[in-house]
């Protein structure tokens, strides 16, 4: 099976707000239960109480409030996000579900050299010729392992270990759940 560019999707990605449990009810409620204290309104010296715990560092009370986002991005930039484990993650299944062709190839302005060991480098422009000539390495190498991944699937390969030629810079989305802290 030969693939072109035109069979492959790319595209930039999104974060978008999928839902929202906060407010500064609740900020209140979790800041005043020490004192078995609940409030059904906000009123001015509320106010001031979540100045106080804003200011003074308080973050407890911030951490009842949530916020869950719907993203799509490349693998090795869901690798990066997810390795900080600040929230929760669930992520789309390559195990389950046949991987989309989609994949992360950078607008040629962004192409760039690392200069200098890691930790204290820089970043430079590429010369045109080189960087015309990596974007083609680049979709030559996506064109190629999405053509293995289809052939596998074809073969009757499973699904979890089909993907496994899938590389890095293909598409993924998932939920993260986070806190207001």
């Amino acid at each position: 099976m030969e693939l072109s560019m035109d069979d492959m999707i790319h595209h930039v990605g999104f974060v978008r707000l999928d839902a929202a449990m906060a407010d500064d009810l609740s900020v209140v409620n979790s800041a005043r239960v020490s004192f078995g204290k609940q409030k059904s309104e906000v009123d001015e010296v509320d106010k001031g109480l979540i100045n106080f715990l804003m200011r003074e560092r308080h973050g407890t009370p911030f951490e009842h409030n949530s916020f869950r986002f719907h993203v799509s991005c490349p693998i090795f930039v869901a690798r990066e996000w997810f390795r900080h484990r600040i929230g929760s993650f669930n992520e789309f299944s390559g195990r389950y579900t046949e991987m989309r062709l989609d994949s992360y190839v950078p607008a040629f302005e962004d192409m760039r050299t690392q200069v200098g060991k890691p930790g204290s480098y820089s970043f430079e422009q590429m010369g045109d010729d080189d960087a015309l000539e990596a974007l083609g390495v680049m979709r030559e190498a996506y064109a190629a392992t999405f053509h293995a991944y289809l052939r596998l699937l074809e073969l009757g390969v499973a699904k979890e270990l089909a993907r496994v030629v899938v590389p890095v810079g293909t598409f993924t989305e998932f939920y993260w759940t986070v806190n207001a802290r």
